[in-house]
Formats: structure tokens, sequence, C-alpha cells
């Protein structure tokens, strides 16, 4: 069971919590309560939830499993051992800060085709919106052994060809052979893994962020008027998915790049991973009868991707 005041993870029969000594209620025990009292307890003890840093009251709503303090900008992580601080939470500031910037970047990205000729103008934005989203970063190196199909070609023999009446021979025969040849992409990458399970619209597969002037997440960010949202995606979790999503990503790399791709077998070492709270512009326009939703970092100014619904 759950310490009812600190959170963290206590043998069924304690009376007292041996991390922070409070006393826990008489019959608490998880192996003779039923289900509905488990999750009754579990709540109970959500509600109760303090930030280790500043003491405030946290409140984190069902499911969120990292929650950020809206008084001074600790980030929380709820684990198997209860609440702990997340030891790296980074945030990147807002460059594209109107709503008007946001549009004028997505008319240039929808407008940006032969294809896509006055897109814009023929859509109607139906909602536009800016948040902070948690993404947790997986610092990574990967390594990637593939294999892919080429031509090759053999000369053969030499074609006879008329000659005035008189037989000869002509130019060689040129034959063709498919051959199996296999490489290799060694490199890294800081990948992305949104902590919001129930937002994958919010996971670009191919879009990495430019993070190169993230800062320490602090006090002064939770009194601006984007909102940080919350996480339900712990960091366990996020590493098993990171490294998942980084093997797609590598191969569907490598089938953009090798010619006659066939297979890649891609190894993941994780080396670090952290959170950074990134800012996106969300824009969702109706065309005909299509609905198109846009994202755009507004940190970096550019479109994160374009998906249809």
């Amino acid at each position: 069971m759950y310490c009812r005041k600190c959170g963290a993870e206590i043998p069924d029969d304690s009376e007292f919590c041996p991390k922070c000594g409070a006393a826990q209620k008489a019959g608490q025990q998880a192996a003779t309560g039923n289900a509905q009292e488990k999750t009754g307890n579990q709540e109970e003890v959500l509600k109760e939830m303090k930030c280790p840093n500043c003491g405030a009251p946290l409140n984190p709503a069902p499911g969120e499993a990292m929650v950020v303090c809206s008084y001074c900008g600790t980030s929380i992580s709820l684990g198997s051992l209860g609440w702990s601080r997340v030891s790296k939470h980074f945030i990147l500031d807002i460059k594209v800060q109107m709503k008007d910037q946001a549009e004028q970047i997505s008319k240039s990205f929808l407008d940006d085709s032969i294809f896509h000729r006055h897109l814009f103008e023929k859509s109607e934005l139906k909602k536009v919106e800016l948040n902070y989203i948690p993404y947790w970063i997986m610092d990574a190196g990967y390594s990637a052994q593939y294999q892919y199909k080429r031509e090759q070609v053999n000369p053969g023999g030499f074609v006879a060809v008329g000659m005035g009446g008189r037989g000869g021979f002509g130019g060689p025969t040129m034959n063709f052979q498919t051959v199996v040849e296999s490489g290799s992409d060694v490199n890294e990458v800081k990948y992305p893994v949104i902590a919001i399970e129930n937002m994958n619209q919010y996971q670009p597969p191919d879009y990495v962020f430019n993070l190169a002037n993230k800062r320490a997440i602090g006090q002064s960010d939770m009194n601006g008027p984007v909102k940080l949202l919350n996480g339900t995606m712990g960091e366990e979790k996020a590493r098993m998915e990171g490294k998942i999503r980084i093997q797609q990503w590598e191969i569907r790399k490598l089938q953009r790049s090798v010619h006659g791709f066939l297979s890649a077998n891609v190894t993941v070492d994780i080396a670090d991973m952290y959170l950074v709270h990134i800012p996106i512009w969300s824009l969702q326009f109706q065309h005909k009868n299509e609905s198109i939703f846009l994202l755009i970092d507004a940190h970096n100014a550019r479109v994160m991707e374009e998906t249809k619904a």
C-alpha cells in the first residue's frame, strides 16, 4: 500500500510510514481491501501530496504521473517509491507569442506548394491555442546494420549481327543481377517523447526539437499566461517507448536515404533523459470535408507536422 501522507510504497501491515513517520489508517491493508477501496485510497493520497520543494499542495488529476508545482515550478514524478523530484527539468522560451504570427507561419506552410496553392485562404480556422507541452527528451546513441539491394551489371558474350550478307559479331551483351549489400549507420539524437499519453497528435514522428537554448524552469515561469500541462507518462515507461520510437525513426530515415532499402536492425542506448516543457501552437483547419491539424514549434518558429483527420 501507499503512505497516506507522502505517497511512499510501504508494507501492507504498516502502522507508521518508515519514510515520513505518519500514522496509517487502521485496517488499511491492500491484501484485504477490494479494488474500489484501493482506488479510493490512492485518490486520497494524491489529494494530500505536497511539493517537496515549497510544500504547496499539488492536487494532481487522476492519471497524472508527472506534476509541475504551480507555485515554484518544481517537477515531481510518481513512481513505485512515491513522489520524487525530476532531477532535470527545462523549458524553452516562447518566440512566436502572437496568434497572428502563428497563423502567418501556417499560411506560408499550407500555401508553399503548387498542390496547396491558396489552401490557407480556402480553409476555415476552427481552433488555435498555445500551451507548454511536456516532452521527455531521450539523449541517445544508436547504431543500425541494414541491408539493401542494387542492380549489378555483368558483361556477357557477343551478339551476332549481319554484315552485308556475311556473318559477324556485334557488341557485348549486358546481364543485370540483383545483389544484396550491407551498410551501417551510427549517430546520436535527442528524440522527444510526449509525456501525455492521450495526446499522441502532439508526437511528431520525424521532428526533433532544437534544444540549444533550453534553460532550467523556475518560479517565474508559473506566472505567465501560457499554461504548463502536466504529464501522465513516467520516466520508466517513457524510456521504453523512446527506444521503440527511435528505432522506428531511424528505419524511416534509412528508407528515405538508402536506395533499395530492405531491412535494418537498430540498437538504441539511452544515455540520459530529461523533461522539457516546449511551447506549441496547435491550429485546426477545415478544408471541405477534410480536417487539418497543424503544430508549430513556438520556440523555433517551425511547423512540426501536418496531420489530416
